[in-house]
């Protein structure tokens, strides 16, 4: 970990109530990790390896490793697939960097289902789209923030991880590539030389145990390396207003559409370059 950035400890409640997170942490937009979140979940129990290679260990699942920082691979690019079960055994056996990123293994064993469920928070989950994130020690996921802005609401099930936030304020300081949602840094070993804006910002931190759940918000920034290797469960939600709605369909149109397509037309490397020069420019007129 870096002693040169800036942090600070995401606020962290045994209990937080249905009206204290709207009104503290929903409505203001700011991080919480709460561990009220998912205390009568079965899953908590019941999830470890061979629970999961019981029932899916043979399905054949995406992996991921170092995403994109330092090259012109975006977040959604994985490396390498391999049946579920031989995955675990491998994290099992120590140190890797491929983790299991955005796949939807409750179509392939829905009993899993019954294991979690969706708290009164007064916002409007995305049922549909629950994700298992899986990972090995010293797997991360570079910064960025959610393609289609949802809210997050990561719950760590088996292992621990720890979690850097920024606010999408902080997005021209973070280096931000235009028409994504990624940057060129690796917050494992931030170039303080090369982004020097980083020194400016105040960065929230949280590491997450079983049982914990942290809320991430629309559009936040996250960095997300483990401690150790583990499972964790995400639950995402819409945002509050139709303008932040529409605001992630467009995003998911400059990403897909005009950023994929620019890439095509002047050559992967060459364009992330380009968006890595405009993105000094516009830190430097922060």
């Amino acid at each position: 970990m870096t002693h040169e950035l800036s942090y600070v400890d995401v606020d962290r409640y045994d209990d937080l109530s249905r009206t204290d997170f709207r009104n503290d942490y929903l409505k203001p937009v700011k991080p919480v990790v709460m561990r009220s979140f998912a205390k009568d979940w079965p899953a908590l129990e019941k999830w470890d390896y061979d629970y999961l290679k019981k029932g899916c260990g043979q399905v054949e699942v995406p992996l991921y490793s170092e995403a994109f920082a330092g090259s012109d691979q975006d977040y959604l690019s994985s490396s390498q697939r391999m049946p579920f079960g031989e995955y675990l055994d491998l994290i099992a056996q120590g140190p890797t960097p491929l983790r299991m990123f955005l796949f939807n293994i409750f179509k392939e064993m829905p009993e899993l289902r019954d294991d979690f469920s969706y708290p009164d928070l007064g916002v409007q989950f995305l049922k549909k789209h629950p994700f298992l994130f899986v990972g090995g020690q010293d797997a991360h996921v570079d910064i960025h923030y959610d393609l289609d802005h949802s809210h997050v609401f990561l719950t760590q099930m088996t292992g621990t991880k720890r979690v850097v936030l920024y606010p999408r304020e902080d997005s021209r300081k973070l280096y931000q590539h235009p028409l994504t949602v990624s940057c060129n840094i690796d917050f494992r070993n931030p170039d303080l030389d090369r982004y020097p804006k980083l020194k400016e910002l105040q960065g929230y931190e949280a590491i997450l145990e079983p049982g914990d759940t942290i809320f991430i918000p629309s559009c936040w920034w996250h960095f997300i390396e483990y401690s150790t290797a583990g499972i964790s469960l995400t639950l995402r939600a819409l945002p509050e207003t139709w303008a932040q709605r529409a605001a992630g369909l467009n995003s998911i149109f400059k990403l897909k559409v005009v950023d994929q397509s620019l890439s095509k037309l002047i050559g992967g490397a060459k364009w992330y370059d380009i968006k890595e020069k405009w993105a000094h420019a516009r830190a430097e007129k922060v």
